[in-house]
């Protein structure tokens, strides 16, 4: 059978699997709702502030409680146990929801503005938790063979939830019915997922836990336990750090975007979709090629390549926004940058799945989570400072650069892998 024959054999297979499907639509659902809620809260707090420092404060606090949180789920995701942790978190962001209904609905303004931020908080804060108990139970539920093809079509679910939930299903409600009524919606679509991840089988992983009583002796152990899993590892410690960079390059870019709209291409922010469009088709294009072809190349060899295509991509972007008014100059680089991040995030991933021990991977994931917030403030600050600086096209330069250093450092760790696993073939290597 050829490989494009056998990547289909198992995505047909992936898409029989109804434990797959469940955990698949539970987690399409959640996110909808994440997306939607977060979109609601802004309405809200523009409809009772008119303030943009309000709405900045409203982003911003979602960080700290990521990073806290992630610092923590992965040791409850591996000994509460995956399916567990789903349903808690899944039903937790429910009652978050129906909580931002009822403040928006019914309270004075600063008690409503504090449902708002309270249930920002939360609901980042929980869905910290079902990230990896998702991530790490995909592989119990698929197999090694078909994980791949999982994390993509995971990965495209993100994109049609994100679209879903801020482009069409968020502002339709907020218009109809107001921004309260996304609460109600929100609510009634957690409980969806909670009934489809109730009816998932027990992880096998977390069957065989440790006993319970010992959890607060044993708590400093387990919270370093992911990080030394990944020290250990080279590998993983490499695309832990890629994972992190290719965030980070995504947010800073994302926070120059209006900026390079306005100020470079004589454009209103409100063209921003035209720009993010491409970049979507792009990246599904990607996943698409990686889950039919990805094997052939190898995770490392695809994240390196992946890197070395999005700085030149960026360099690109950077050149060509010089042109005010050109957006569909812009158009090219931007899908090609979309088409390479889908080269990297969804092998990154598999990375993070399959390397370390089973009772490990919830821990392991958490970890890098943990490492991605914990890196996000300080380069967004400073893409922002140097882009009002330097301008916009040189920090787009420097990111270029930086993703094609990345880039660099990948493929010299696959060829020093080669090189080493050809020596120890060798009679001498023997």
């Amino acid at each position: 059978m050829s490989m494009p024959s056998l990547e289909k054999a198992k995505a047909t297979a992936l898409l029989k699997n109804r434990s797959f499907r469940r955990l698949w639509a539970a987690q399409f659902f959640t996110l909808t709702v994440v997306y939607g809620l977060a979109l609601a809260g802004t309405v809200v707090i523009e409809e009772l502030t008119h303030s943009s420092t309000q709405t900045g404060l409203l982003i911003l606090s979602a960080i700290l409680p990521a990073f806290l949180a992630s610092l923590v789920s992965g040791v409850v995701v591996d000994r509460w146990g995956r399916r567990r942790v789903l349903l808690a978190s899944h039903a937790a962001r429910g009652l978050v929801a129906l909580a931002f209904w009822a403040g928006t609905k019914f309270l004075p303004l600063t008690p409503a503005l504090v449902t708002v931020y309270a249930a920002n908080v939360a609901g980042v804060a929980f869905t910290q938790f079902a990230a990896p108990a998702e991530l790490a139970l995909l592989p119990d539920l698929v197999g090694k063979p078909r994980l791949l093809s999982a994390n993509t079509l995971f990965q495209l679910s993100m994109l049609v939830a994100e679209g879903l939930g801020i482009i069409v299903l968020s502002p339709l409600v907020i218009k109809l019915f107001g921004p309260s009524a996304m609460g109600l919606l929100s609510a009634a679509l957690c409980l969806l997922a909670v009934v489809l991840v109730a009816a998932l089988p027990r992880d096998p992983s977390t069957a065989r836990k440790t006993d319970r009583r010992a959890w607060f002796r044993r708590n400093l152990v387990d919270l370093q336990a992911g990080w030394v899993t990944i020290a250990r590892d080279r590998l993983l410690t490499l695309v832990a750090i890629q994972a992190t960079l290719a965030a980070t390059l995504l947010l800073v870019l994302l926070s120059l975007l209006p900026g390079l709209l306005s100020r470079h291409l004589g454009l209103g922010v409100e063209n921003a979709p035209l720009l993010l469009l491409p970049g979507g088709l792009g990246f599904a294009l990607g996943a698409f090629l990686v889950s039919r072809w990805g094997n052939r190349l190898g995770r490392e060899t695809l994240i390196a390549v992946g890197f070395t295509g999005v700085g030149v991509s960026i360099g690109l972007m950077s050149i060509l926004s010089g042109e005010a008014g050109h957006l569909w100059l812009l158009i090219p680089p931007v899908f090609a940058m979309g088409l390479f991040l889908a080269a990297i995030i969804i092998p990154a991933r598999v990375v993070l799945q399959e390397r370390p021990p089973a009772e490990m991977r919830g821990r392991v994931i958490a970890a890098q989570l943990a490492l991605a917030n914990a890196f996000a403030v300080l380069p967004l600050l400073l893409g922002g400072s140097l882009a009002d600086r330097l301008g916009i096209r040189p920090v787009m330069g420097l990111l270029g650069a930086l993703a094609l250093g990345a880039g660099a450092v990948g493929l010299y760790y696959v060829r020093s892998t080669v090189s080493l696993r050809d020596e120890q073939t060798t009679p001498e290597g023997r």
